[in-house]
């Protein structure tokens, strides 16, 4: 039940491709949805989680040997919990979880750097830097007791990647389920999957769950491919994903370098 007056929330609009030229969001989103469930036929076998994601993935291999590193970004991050948005916040006609359960902090978006957003975490934006074809990436706070519903992101054609970062003590108890597959998190371990498929995720616990989540390009094959790269150009440069960006910009203040350990005497 929503629980915080805003009727905007959620709701389908207009998707603004520039100050005044706008599409119907719904349609859009049905056709759409249409022809990804074409191109889900085409997309690699998914969902995969742990050493099988890799052995298909191996260059998100990436996250693991920075894990330390993106963990300590994410420990100053969360030092600034209070001031990191929901997503509802940030995109107001886009999935809801009531309160501010869900809060997202956004490093890029469409192709896009989240210029203040991603100073604030530079080891992790080196990270995704080896990655090839990020389309967009972020950390996802999900806390204790909230779920999100079940859905179907938009981004056909892209493959989207779970790298775990905090997850409860009793991890079976926070889960996703992605078209009938049953997974739940484990710290570093990775879940690769393709968003346009219905999932929707659950936290039983009391405990905050932390994940990086990153869409990368997934090969397609012609003509397939022209639809997802025309569809891709088009949104990225849109009024729309703009205004996303500047809500998301936040002004966490830039992570300075941690002070090398004084050597033994």
């Amino acid at each position: 039940m929503q629980t915080d007056n805003k009727p905007s929330v959620g709701e389908k609009g207009r998707f603004y491709l520039t100050k005044h030229i706008w599409l119907p969001q719904q349609p859009l989103e049905d056709f759409n949805l249409k022809l990804s469930d074409m191109i889900l036929r085409n997309m690699p076998k998914l969902p995969l989680g742990g050493e099988d994601a890799l052995k298909a993935f191996p260059v998100l291999a990436e996250l693991k040997k920075s894990h330390d590193k993106i963990k300590a970004d994410l420990n100053y991050l969360l030092s600034h919990h209070d001031e990191i948005p929901a997503l509802h916040e940030v995109h107001p006609r886009d999935l809801y979880v009531p309160g501010r359960a869900w809060r997202t902090f956004l490093l890029k978006l469409w192709g896009h750097e989240v210029t203040e957003n991603a100073a604030a975490v530079p080891d992790t934006m080196a990270a995704i830097a080896k990655i090839p074809g990020v389309h967009s990436a972020l950390f996802s706070i999900l806390a204790g007791r909230a779920e999100i519903e079940p859905h179907r992101g938009s981004a056909a054609g892209v493959i989207r990647f779970h790298y775990p970062l905090i997850v409860p003590k009793e991890p079976e108890k926070c889960w996703i389920e992605i078209g009938g597959h049953h997974f739940f998190w484990r710290e570093g371990e990775p879940l690769v999957f393709d968003d346009t498929r219905e999932h929707w995720v659950k936290n039983q616990t009391d405990e905050t769950r932390v994940v990086l989540i990153i869409d990368f390009n997934a090969a397609m094959p012609f003509p397939v491919n022209l639809y997802t790269g025309l569809r891709y150009n088009l949104v990225r440069r849109s009024k729309e994903v703009m205004t996303v960006i500047e809500r998301a910009s936040i002004g966490v203040p830039p992570r300075t370098a941690q002070p090398a350990l004084a050597k033994a005497a």
